[in-house]
């Protein structure tokens, strides 16, 4: 019997390497208990040392994979239920990678329409292609509903006021500079219509967004840090009609 594909959504970053380290923290840990055998005290304290640091990156890579296979999906569900959604909006993914958070934002629209930007950088997912993102959106049964471009978040070619919903999930982090990353949240106020809602989530410099979306005269809700495989923070500002 032939088995119906399923959408791969990806791993961000490189799993080599994350394999890698888990390997690492075993061999620490095991190489650790040996030693905590040796009757001198300075080997205890040091192979208890090497214990905890081999807990500590098993730990590490055991979120990664976790977050990769169930935290992502959780995250995903997390910022969408964020939104009232009607099922005729016109959503923007920034970031958008394999799809994850276009896709589930497509299954909620009717007669509305999800498009997803990238430069499609395999340092940040492995396997990034837009080749991908649109096999996963025909997997999922949304291809109809969905779009995909190559664009910048500092310099998006859309008019203003273009979408009333504007995702962003681990991507903003990306821009070298404070400078840069304002940049992109003004253009995210920009292409948002009025009544509009901005959902972004990063693991860092959180702060700077919804200073940047506050300074460009949004409401903004900064919701409290979640761990679901890593440490997650969710800016939510609202556009003024």
């Amino acid at each position: 019997m032939s088995t119906r594909p399923t959408p791969s959504y990806g791993f961000d970053g490189s799993p080599f390497v994350v394999t890698c380290i888990c390997l690492t923290g075993g061999l620490f840990t095991g190489g650790g208990l040996a030693l905590f055998r040796s009757p001198s005290l300075s080997l205890k304290i040091m192979a208890s040392v090497v214990v905890l640091l081999g807990i500590l990156l098993v730990f590490l890579s055991g979120s990664y994979f976790y977050y990769v296979k169930l935290g992502k999906m959780r995250r995903r569900d997390a910022m969408l239920a964020l939104v009232d959604w009607t099922g005729t909006e016109t959503v923007l993914d920034i970031g958008t990678g394999r799809g994850l958070l276009m896709i589930g934002a497509a299954q909620r629209l009717v007669t509305g329409k999800s498009i997803g930007i990238d430069i499609w950088d395999a340092n940040d997912m492995h396997g990034n292609n837009s080749e991908s993102t649109l096999r996963n959106a025909e997997l999922e049964g949304v291809l109809d509903r969905v779009e995909v471009r190559n664009e910048d978040a500092c310099a998006m070619s859309f008019p203003d006021g273009t979408f009333e919903v504007v995702l962003s999930n681990l991507c903003l982090h990306n821009i070298p500079t404070p400078q840069g990353r304002a940049q992109a949240c003004r253009e995210i106020a920009r292409v948002l219509k009025p009544g509009g809602s901005a959902v972004i989530c990063d693991k860092s410099n959180t702060k700077e967004y919804a200073q940047a979306f506050a300074a460009a005269g949004l409401v903004v809700e900064c919701l409290p840090a979640v761990f679901d495989g890593s440490l997650r923070r969710i800016v939510k500002a609202v556009k003024n009609r």
